[in-house]
């Protein structure tokens, strides 16, 4: 068992980075952009005309793009490879719409240039002192040579005194940057000054070679300033991101506060409906066509056919609402995981383990009725097939007591099956419970996952990709350890 550990242990790096890199690649191809805006300007910034100032949600929005590192290629960076050739000629289809459709199609290849900017500022610096080009020419090679010389800088809970030098470094790049921008209403001598100033901007800024890489740097940026390495060197170092809304907040100990609330609302009935299910479906099989099987098959195929988000409500209007315990006053809780922090932090060990029973019992009942329909049908077809075995016929023979063959025999086998179901089914912790939390007020990942998903927050949502497809590993390998148990024939070697 020992080297089967090793080679699966050894195998879980590599088979989650490939589930990471597909999760990755399909979200970032997904149709949308994450922040919609009435227009992009010429730059490739967001704005609602060409000629707009740089405004503060202009700045919010290049800021969510750059944190995110949506201003990059997906697997493989060719931008420093252009040619001044390509360049003018992308620059000219924006300027007089060449083969450019429809609005949409002008605001996408706006964007995109805007994004390959800063990898070509040499080329656009040529562009607009070049005194043939036309004036539209050169002003939108100015304004794009701008946006690729605008840096965000550096955001979160915890930054380096040098972070922090070079964030107000940047912010006097950016606000020079910004007044050099050049306006349809500006006159011929306010562009001319403007283009001079960026030159010597240019001519002057330190590390230059980052706007005029060699040839080994183009290399490494051909394969490492992409969006899927720079969110990947993160994961490596187990750095998830922050949420969108709040960079002060990580998505780690986001997740952390909610954990254990998701983990209890999907073990629990987990354990309880593997314990039911083989009860149950040792009941249908040993009374197989009789009216015990017939009718708990009926209940459970009707309890299926019966969606979580009609029971949830069901249980608080018709048993939570204006009503108590059986023989006591204590009514009903039917939100939230435990009492209000103020009651229950004054309770004693054994108070609050009640009052958490007391809480999550409805909402269990909610997620177990499901979980339970389906394997106890599954269970009882694997009893079935285990009691049309020879062993079993053979331990009826030898006189065995029919308790003992149900379970040391039959029970222990057919839960095989059930095991392997259940195992399968545990990378769905953190969003399972998606409609129980909604409806009972439980603050769980299923919640935060599903806001995630409406604010489009990628690092809340690559991250519940990475956990479940983790969980779900480590279930399958749980099941597989769990067979050497259940049945002595299995060797993991």
């Amino acid at each position: 068992m020992i080297g089967y550990l090793i080679r699966r242990l050894l195998l879980l790096p590599l088979t989650l980075l490939a589930i990471i890199f597909v999760n990755f690649v399909i979200l970032n191809l997904a149709p949308g952009d994450p922040v919609t805006l009435a227009e992009i300007s010429s730059t490739g910034e967001a704005a609602k005309a060409a000629d707009r100032e740089m405004t503060r949600g202009e700045t919010h929005y290049l800021q969510f793009r750059e944190h995110y590192g949506l201003t990059l290629p997906i697997l493989l960076n060719f931008w420093p490879f252009l040619t001044y050739d390509q360049v003018k000629e992308g620059i000219y289809k924006i300027v007089y719409r060449k083969g450019l459709e429809s609005v949409s199609d002008l605001h996408a290849k706006q964007t995109l240039w805007g994004d390959r900017a800063r990898f070509v500022m040499p080329i656009l610096l040529s562009l607009f002192l070049d005194k043939n080009e036309p004036k539209e020419i050169k002003m939108a090679a100015a304004n794009l040579f701008i946006r690729g010389g605008t840096k965000q800088g550096f955001v979160g809970p915890n930054l380096k005194e040098r972070e922090k030098e070079m964030n107000r470094q940047i912010s006097r790049d950016n606000a020079f940057l910004y007044k050099q921008r050049i306006k349809s209403t500006d006159t011929d001598e306010q562009i001319r000054q403007k283009i001079v100033a960026l030159e010597a901007w240019y001519q002057e800024i330190p590390h230059l070679d980052e706007f005029e890489p060699r040839a080994p740097t183009k290399v490494k940026i051909l394969f490492f300033n992409t969006r899927f390495w720079r969110y990947l060197g993160k994961v490596m170092t187990l750095d998830f991101g922050t949420l969108r809304n709040d960079t002060n907040k990580t998505v780690i100990k986001e997740v952390g506060k909610r954990i254990k609330y998701s983990l209890t609302l999907a073990v629990v009935p987990m354990l309880i409906a593997f314990v039911l299910c083989q009860i149950f479906g040792m009941i249908m099989a040993t009374h197989h066509k009789k009216w015990p099987d017939v009718t708990l098959n009926i209940t459970f195929l009707v309890l299926f056919a019966i969606p979580v988000f009609v029971v949830a409500p069901f249980l608080i209007e018709k048993v939570a609402l204006h009503h108590t315990l059986p023989f006591t006053n204590i009514s009903i809780p039917y939100s939230g995981f435990h009492s209000p922090e103020e009651i229950y932090g004054a309770f004693t060990s054994r108070q609050r383990l009640f009052d958490i029973i007391l809480h999550i019992f409805l909402p269990l009942t909610a997620i177990i009725y499901g979980t339970l329909a389906v394997q106890a049908r599954i269970s009882r077809t694997a009893i079935l097939e285990v009691l049309h075995q020879d062993y079993v016929r053979t331990a009826y023979a030898k006189g065995l007591p029919r308790r003992t063959i149900l379970i040391k025999h039959v029970g222990r086998n057919a839960a095989i099956t059930v095991v392997t179901s259940l195992a399968a089914s545990l990378g769905i912790i953190l969003g399972g419970s998606l409609i129980v939390e909604t409806v009972f007020q439980i603050n769980g990942f299923g919640r935060f996952f599903y806001e995630a998903i409406i604010n489009r927050d990628f690092n809340v949502i690559l991250f519940s990709a990475f956990a479940g497809s983790f969980l779900t590993l480590v279930g399958y390998m749980i099941a597989d350890i769990s067979y050497t148990f259940l049945d002595p024939r299995v060797s993991l070697e």
